[in-house]
């Protein structure tokens, strides 16, 4: 779910201090592609297929690594790697298009949603997840909070 892979993009960036942006979007991006394509414009059977490869984490990190360089791919690197990951507790096509798999037909979003939200295990570690990574970046979420109050008390 969005705020799992989240927090793990978040915890990546406290704990290994790569770059912010790159491994936030990297975090989400294999559901970006494959949901987008899945769910919203119905060209892909299952909302896990062609962003959650090893073939597209290693195309998507090179063409990061050309446009931004090294520091910036490794973020990305990490950020995608982790969602994979993430993602392992239930079936990934990591080998697909050079491995046959079976793509079941993926529930609409809102089915997903609520499919999630009653898994109770799943929901926890989340939960937790998403815990655990405000309190690790609360002084960053504090001053960006607190800048636009701080302009204000100033006027």
């Amino acid at each position: 779910m969005l705020f799992g892979h989240l927090a793990v993009s978040a915890l990546a960036h406290r704990y290994l201090k790569v770059e912010f942006v790159p491994v936030m979007v990297a975090g989400v991006f294999p559901d970006i592609v494959d949901k987008t394509l899945c769910q919203g414009l119905h060209w892909l059977p299952s909302g896990r297929m062609l962003g959650h490869t090893l073939l597209a984490f290693a195309f998507s990190t090179a063409v990061v690594g050309l446009i931004w360089g090294k520091r910036t791919a490794w973020s990305w690197a990490v950020g995608y790697l982790g969602h994979l990951l993430g993602d392992a507790y239930s079936e990934v096509p990591w080998f697909y298009p050079f491995v046959s798999y079976t793509f079941k037909p993926s529930p609409d979003l809102w089915e997903n949603l609520l499919k999630t939200l009653l898994n109770p295990v799943q929901m926890t570690v989340e939960i937790l997840l998403t815990i655990w990574a405000v309190v690790a970046l609360r002084d960053p979420i504090f001053q960006l909070l607190s800048r636009p109050v701080s302009r204000i008390m100033k006027k």
